[in-house]
């Protein structure tokens, strides 16, 4: 896999320093956008089948383009000057198929419409990020319904990014009454078995960073049920 996340990480690099003018990366954003970008390439590269350069190359491209959209949603709070900048970008980069997908997306997210308490992005971009490797439908042979895969994967982006989301007030679906199913959801649906059968053997970015949030999303689940626990007492003596 040292391949593949090389070639990846190249790329967003490529990418990230390209449009920084057009996104307006201030001097005090530039190391964290560099890193964002090149961290999700690292991760998107085990979507690719190892030693597929053309893979891994457009896994870096879809990593930057993932990062310019955190950038005009996270970043700019759906700046109308930035969103001209990210239509830019996705008329250089993608077709009009993938235009309309991250756009539609754009869209929802500014007016609050994702469904599944976010998890939609996931199951968008996931498709977003397959179709821009030209992969989407060899991927769906293998590992079936990329929506449930999708959220899935939100629900990873989600545990790890928990902290930050809350005290931003970000948009997380931890923070909601479905907390726990979420989590058991992922516990279940990216168990350590599944997620080698997805996504192999080899200890990518990707794999690591899944069982990283399996381990976070165990301690959650138990503080979950140490709080209940304490309560109880005080319920019951009243």
């Amino acid at each position: 896999m040292i391949f593949s996340h090389t070639v990846a990480a190249l790329s967003a690099l490529i990418r990230a320093v390209q449009y920084a003018g057009v996104l307006r990366i201030s001097k005090a954003e530039r190391v964290r956008y560099v890193k964002k970008s090149i961290r999700l390439a690292l991760c998107y590269a085990g979507f690719g089948v190892p030693w597929n350069v053309m893979e891994a190359w457009k896994a870096g491209e879809a990593a930057f383009l993932s990062c310019a959209y955190d950038v005009v949603t996270d970043w700019r709070h759906y700046d109308k000057k930035a969103r001209s900048a990210f239509e830019r970008i996705l008329t250089d980069l993608s077709q009009l198929e993938l235009r309309e997908l991250a756009l539609t997306l754009y869209d929802k997210d500014s007016n609050n419409q994702l469904s599944e308490d976010g998890l939609e992005r996931g199951a968008v971009a996931l498709r977003f990020i397959l179709k821009t490797m030209g992969c989407e439908k060899q991927r769906e042979a293998t590992w079936g319904d990329l929506n449930d895969l999708g959220q899935l994967l939100q629900i990873v982006d989600d545990v790890l990014d928990y902290e930050d989301d809350a005290a931003a007030g970000d948009q997380n679906c931890l923070r909601t009454v479905n907390r726990d199913v979420y989590l058991g959801q992922l516990l279940e649906g990216l168990s350590n078995e599944r997620t080698h059968k997805l996504f192999g053997r080899a200890r990518s970015v990707l794999v690591l960073a899944i069982a990283h949030a399996r381990k976070k999303g165990t301690k959650l689940l138990a503080k979950t049920s140490e709080d209940r626990e304490s309560e109880f007492p005080r319920n019951y003596s009243i």
